[in-house]
């Protein structure tokens, strides 16, 4: 059973170029990002959170040049080696044989169904994103502008502070819980209504926090990483990887209120407010049928930034008053040497997947132990018509015929020809119509159904008979 089954993956694989490809897309990144989690799982102890973000960063970045590994190596090698691009894809881990016998009807159906098994999932996990668009395009326009002057000066020093050029919009919007952040060439922090009600270093806490989002551009990042998820949506560690890029995201910009000079136990006060105030809103709007469900969409929305997740703020609390502070020197020292070994890693990781194919279906001929060899054997054979005007006169004779059976095991109909009749003429018609009607099994050689030519048969017309009687071959 286990060998037909990898006979017909054999013949699926073959006749689908498309689905192979996705299938060797899908096993390498399966073990490129076991070899993320694996790093992760052995240093994130002893490395900050900002170090971690970056390390799950290189992570959709190689997913994202996968794809294209390939022609990177085919490119390196030509700038550096003047390698011969055909070279590339040469080396093969698992091949799988391909022979004529498992070559079926229902491969080019079952490859079309798998293909789609894929597409389908792709297509529905990219329509959020497009909602999400629609629902920050309306956040945008039903938000009002804060208009508070000791508010505003406030954003723009610390959007001073933090060496961000771009223009920052504060608004306030009543269809969110929790401060967000989004947009990229022109980016927006928008605060729930309660926020009226936070003390001014609450809402330093809260800027600072979404303004560092803002500076590396973590909307750009989150909105690519989900892009990724949805296209290698069949890889389980995929989603595993997005989830700790967003946990890591939201852990880096705390250490980043930190290191800006905000004391560990009021930053984490700030955040137990912010999430007391996020945790009343929604008990008010619960009470609300018409908003629930607008609210509870919006908030999920994955092209913002949202500050607060109740799953992890309580980790967030403990990691902001227990987490050795690292100094800002030091921590660009660790973030400057583990980059460069993940850019090492990852390149030579890249090379690795890009210079080999793990499955490679390639059609062979059959072994001896499989050959089967076959004669032509008559199916049907058909009695030719006597002629009216031949049988009136009393006439008999007979009819040698050549031609050539094909492969499927008909007659070549234009192959049909006359060797020799007697008398001349008489019976060619009725020879010829039967004989592009014989069947036969198909001559097997060398495990292969071959065409068989200058095949030779007579047909003898007798009254006596009241029929027509066929010779041998």
């Amino acid at each position: 059973m286990f060998s037909s089954a990898g006979a017909w993956l054999a013949a699926l694989l073959h006749h689908s170029p498309v689905l192979q490809y996705l299938v060797d897309l899908g096993l390498k990144s399966m073990a490129l990002l076991a070899m993320f989690v694996m790093i992760d799982t052995m240093v994130s102890a002893r490395i900050a959170s900002t170090t971690r973000h970056v390390l799950w960063l290189f992570a959709f970045v190689c997913l994202a040049l996968l794809p294209l590994g390939p022609f990177l190596v085919a490119l390196l090698s030509q700038l550096f080696w003047q390698g011969d691009t055909q070279d590339v894809y040469q080396t093969v881990l698992f091949e799988l044989p391909v022979y004529a016998s498992s070559q079926g009807g229902s491969i080019q159906y079952a490859s079309a169904v798998l293909l789609l098994v894929y597409l389908v999932p792709v297509v529905c996990l990219f329509f959020p994103l497009m909602f999400a668009l629609r629902s920050l395009h309306q956040l945008r326009v039903n938000s009002v502008l804060v208009t508070d002057t000791v508010c505003l000066q406030q954003l723009q020093a610390l959007t001073s502070k933090l060496g961000i050029s771009r223009s920052v919009t504060l608004s306030i919007s009543t269809h969110i819980e929790s401060p967000v952040s989004f947009g990229l060439l022109r980016p927006q922090i928008l605060l729930p209504v309660q926020a009226r009600d936070w003390s001014e270093s609450v809402v330093t806490d809260v800027l600072l926090h979404e303004l560092c989002h803002i500076k590396r551009l973590d909307w750009l990042t989150m909105v690519s990483a989900y892009a990724l998820a949805c296209v290698f949506w069949i890889n389980p560690l995929v989603w595993l990887a997005l989830q700790r890029l967003r946990v890591e995201s939201e852990n880096s910009c705390d250490t980043a209120v930190l290191h800006s000079g905000r004391l560990d136990t009021d930053y984490a006060e700030s955040l137990l407010r912010v999430a007391n105030s996020c945790i009343q809103a929604r008990a008010l709007q619960l009470s609300a049928s018409n908003s629930r469900n607008d609210c509870h969409t919006r908030t999920n929305n994955p092209l913002m930034q949202t500050m607060l997740d109740q799953n992890t703020l309580k980790i967030r609390i403990i990691n902001v008053l227990e987490e050795n502070k690292m100094k800002a020197s030091a921590l660009k020292r660790e973030l400057k040497n583990t980059a460069a070994i993940l850019f090492v890693v990852s390149a030579g990781t890249l090379g690795a997947l890009g210079s080999h194919q793990v499955l490679h279906a390639q059609q062979q001929p059959v072994p001896a132990s499989r050959v089967i060899d076959a004669e032509m054997l008559p199916l049907n054979t058909i009695q030719p018509r006597y002629p009216t005007v031949a049988a009136a006169d009393g006439i008999e004779g007979w009819v040698q015929v050549r031609f050539t059976v094909s492969a499927d095991g008909s007659v070549e109909e234009s192959s049909v020809s006359i060797v020799e009749s007697q008398p001349a003429e008489v019976f060619d018609s009725s020879a010829i119509a039967a004989a592009k009607q014989f069947l036969f099994s198909p001559r097997i050689v060398a495990g292969q159904p071959v065409d068989v030519p200058n095949v030779q048969y007579v047909f003898r017309f007798f009254l006596s008979e009241e029929s027509e009687r066929a010779a041998q071959l």
